[in-house]
């Protein structure tokens, strides 16, 4: 594997060396009932752990501090996640690539420190770095092996808002924010992109943006212990996408991205095992290029005429999450938080195939919480297709010449082990298969080896 020479490879070893020594390096044992197998290890699920467990975090309770601000309304949590991959098969190359995520998040509970009833605010700043396998191994894979990379190695506001509760039932939040974080909010529970984050902004990201990309924009939210419902607004500002810092832009807007969804919370079998099964889509005011056509409303052979605009587009999705064994804990109005056992996850994404170059997708997963010889750890089998769009497909088989075969669907598996070492630091290694990469089914599997870790400061 001689892609491990590389000097981005050594420094991996070494890091991967140094997250074992100082996770082993001492003897607490990990609290309990802070695990949470339904949100994966995202930034914004650290920071209620650490506000809740100041122990779960790598710099404790600061003395007390922590908790006199915690008390005070004032959560402060940070984390840093490190994702190095390295094809064995497949691509252009054997190479590898490293990337990382720093997360700094600020929750204020607003009734606490100004008897403001039912307020909270978010700052959160995200900064990357890094490099993309897909670029250094040329793999033409339609998504991520490492999720952490995107939009951009740069620092971000990723979140400025303001939350209000209106009564037991209703609620509104406000600021920039990503569109994913509260739609089509899909659990993160591997390193491959498929099965993590809101899968349409996966699938189309121009029209729809994910974590760390913020936008102006809100939502109004019903919520009972069954069922919620909520809709919203954002900007469709192509100037978020810039790759640099900024707090927002005035101008620039050339439409709205309007989201709504549904979702409801069920109890299954003699043991009661919660699920929770959401249906949303969502349309975009803003105009865009359709994908096949020019502007004469014939195939873009010859690429001559400026392609068709279409005047707004739209998708929709489905997701559920349903534990079959094991233990969980629940609070009204909530999801329900797996303690112990076997969860499935499901999810299908329609995009609009006028616009898109890829028009749906299919995941399923099965992980498995809480292993007889480490309770805390987790074992993740993830499978899922994107299928090319046809018209896509069609139009570079005619700039071919008509000659071979037309792109269609990707296919991609990912197993890993999360070793929970301590409340505040995890390792994951995972192998990725990558069948007919892009769609492309002359070209050969892919083979990722990947390392995915975790700290929470």
């Amino acid at each position: 594997m001689k892609y491990f020479t590389h000097r981005r490879g050594r420094f991996s070893i070494l890091y991967f060396g140094f997250s074992i020594y100082i996770a082993i390096g001492t003897h607490e044992s990990p609290a309990n009932g802070i695990f949470n197998g339904n949100q994966g290890n995202d930034a914004s699920y650290a920071l209620r752990n650490s506000a809740q467990h100041p122990a779960s975090t790598m710099t404790g309770d600061w003395g007390g501090y922590r908790t006199y601000l915690r008390d005070r309304g004032i959560d402060l949590a940070a984390t840093w996640t490190n994702e190095t991959a390295g094809n064995t098969t497949g691509g252009d190359r054997r190479t590898a690539a490293e990337t990382n995520q720093i997360a700094a998040i600020m929750d204020i509970d607003a009734e606490k420190l100004v008897k403001w009833k039912g307020a909270t605010f978010n700052f959160t700043f995200t900064s990357r770095w890094g490099t993309n396998l897909i670029t250094r191994a040329g793999l033409y894979t339609l998504q991520q092996p490492q999720e952490v990379w995107g939009r951009g190695q740069t620092t971000r506001l990723t979140g400025l808002w303001y939350n209000q509760k209106l009564g037991n039932h209703f609620s509104f939040k406000i600021g920039r924010l990503p569109t994913g974080a509260d739609f089509d909010n899909v659990p993160c529970l591997t390193m491959v992109n498929y099965f993590c984050g809101a899968t349409t902004g996966n699938m189309d990201g121009n029209r729809w943006l994910n974590w760390p990309v913020s936008t102006w924009g809100g939502y109004l939210k019903y919520n009972s212990p069954l069922w919620y419902l909520q809709a919203g607004a954002y900007e469709q500002n192509m100037r978020n996408l810039d790759n640099k810092f900024f707090l927002g832009y005035v101008h620039g807007a050339t439409g709205a991205l309007l989201p709504f969804e549904t979702g409801l919370r069920l109890h299954m079998g003699s043991h009661r095992y919660p699920g929770v099964y959401r249906i949303g889509g969502w349309i975009n005011t803003a105009s865009a290029p359709d994908i096949l056509l020019a502007t004469n409303g014939q195939p873009a052979v010859t690429g001559g005429l400026p392609m068709l605009e279409r005047g707004s587009s739209h998708g929709g999705y489905l997701w559920f999450q349903q534990q079959l064994t094991g233990t969980f804990s629940e609070k009204s109005g909530q999801d329900p938080v797996v303690l112990q056992g076997l969860t499935a996850y499901v999810t299908l994404t329609m995009v609009d195939k006028k616009t898109s170059p890829v028009s749906s997708q299919v995941t399923g997963s099965l992980r498995y919480l809480g292993l007889p010889w480490r309770r805390h750890d987790a074992v993740t089998l993830a499978f899922g297709t994107n299928h090319v769009n046809s018209r896509l497909a069609t139009l570079e088989w005619y700039q071919a010449g008509k000659k071979g075969p037309r792109r269609d669907s990707e296919f991609a598996i990912e197993t890993d082990y999360t070793i929970q070492f301590r409340p505040w630091v995890y390792i994951e290694p995972n192998v990725q298969f990558w069948v007919n990469p892009g769609g492309y089914t002359q070209r050969d599997l892919v083979t990722v080896i990947g390392m995915k870790t975790g700290f929470t400061f």
